[in-house]
């Protein structure tokens, strides 16, 4: 049984959304690996999600990407949170070695932690 039933993955390369889901799913991290290729989609998804059942506990958010970047997504997901019972806990999935992205990502309550790519076991089993 995985830790996690259903994780959303914010990412654009296709690459690195192979190598997370297929970790996530061989270390027994989630049943369900949802991926959305840029901050936008990931937000109307989360809408949808809403309507229909249980938000995702765990966001995988990578901060570099198209129309919506992963900044972007979290003002955005600042302003609709209040819609949502419980909250997901959301990890920065990046390459950035910028210590002002670090210093960004403390402005954002749910932000967890960063993890640097590619997302290894090791990350996953500090996770709990």
């Amino acid at each position: 049984m995985a830790k996690f039933t259903d994780v959303l993955l914010v990412e654009d390369d296709p690459i690195t959304i192979m190598v997370c889901d297929r970790i996530m799913k061989m270390t027994l991290f989630a049943d369900k690996v949802t991926s959305c290729e840029n901050g936008k989609i990931a937000i109307d998804h989360l809408a949808s999600v809403r309507e229909d059942g249980p938000i995702p506990k765990i966001i995988f958010l990578d901060i570099n990407m198209p129309v919506m970047n992963g900044w972007d997504f979290l003002e955005e997901f600042e302003k609709i949170k209040s819609r949502f019972d419980q909250l997901p806990r959301i990890y920065l999935l990046s390459s950035t070695v910028d210590p002002e992205d670090y210093k960004k990502a403390k402005k954002f309550s749910l932000v967890e932690d960063f993890i640097s790519k590619p997302l290894s076991r090791e990350a996953l089993e500090k996770i709990s």
